[in-house]
């Protein structure tokens, strides 16, 4: 069975160069790291900080309040300013990874249209609606609420 892959599309009132910082270096303060990390899952304290590392190969990965790191994913695809598209399984095994990724687009009043697909949902088995439905709505908030809101707000 094939499920659909998610888009979700946001514009953001910045330019791209601002915006795509704002994604890489930044996520720590827009991504929701008490709901949406592993370590509360774990029975730990939320994790202060998320990083996401700048090349083919570097992980994405939240550091847990007694230092270790727990990755979320792999860069598969990494265009400075552009397009970053990462595997994603925080909290998983690599072998039920779904693949995202996350395009910005400058248009012409010098905001940035971003762009994030998340597909793949065949790799998570038995599970794979649920887990599609749930990411629905987790998508929607943390690209057009928070990241969203937190960048035009810089």
């Amino acid at each position: 069975m094939s499920l659909d892959e998610i888009k979700v599309v946001s514009t953001i009132n910045r330019n791209t160069r601002e915006t795509f910082e704002a994604f890489m270096s930044k996520a720590s303060h827009w991504w929701p790291l008490d709901t949406h990390s592993v370590s509360p899952y774990l029975g730990e304290p939320a994790p202060d900080t998320v990083v996401i590392e700048r090349y083919e190969g570097g992980k994405i990965f939240e550091i847990s309040a007694s230092g270790e790191h727990r990755v979320w994913g792999t860069i598969l695809d990494y265009q400075e300013g552009k397009r970053i598209a990462f595997s994603w399984h925080p909290g998983l095994p690599e072998n039920e990874a779904t693949t995202v990724s996350v395009e910005f687009e400058a248009v012409d009043d010098g905001k940035t249209v971003v762009t994030l697909i998340h597909s793949g949902w065949e790799a998570r088995g038995e599970n794979a609606a649920e887990t599609r439905e749930n990411y629905v709505t987790g998508w929607n908030d943390i690209i057009q609420t928070r990241f969203t809101g937190f960048t035009n707000s810089l």
